[in-house]
């Protein structure tokens, strides 16, 4: 059930892992542990890295 619950696609669930995974890149943990803690992949957690990092890039 639980597993399921961190499963769940709904945008604003989406939008608060990638915020919790965003956070712990930022205080420099690295991708693989940051996946490991937030049960993603890693491929998830780097794409949101390099999508943040982009989107920033473009705000500056």
């Amino acid at each position: 059930m639980l597993m399921k619950a961190l499963q769940n696609k709904a945008p604003d669930v989406v939008q608060a892992r990638m915020a919790n995974a965003l956070l712990l890149l930022a205080d420099g943990l690295p991708v693989e542990d940051v996946a490991g803690l937030l049960y993603l992949e890693e491929s998830v957690v780097a794409g949101w890295q390099k999508l943040f990092a982009k989107r920033n890039r473009r705000a500056a």
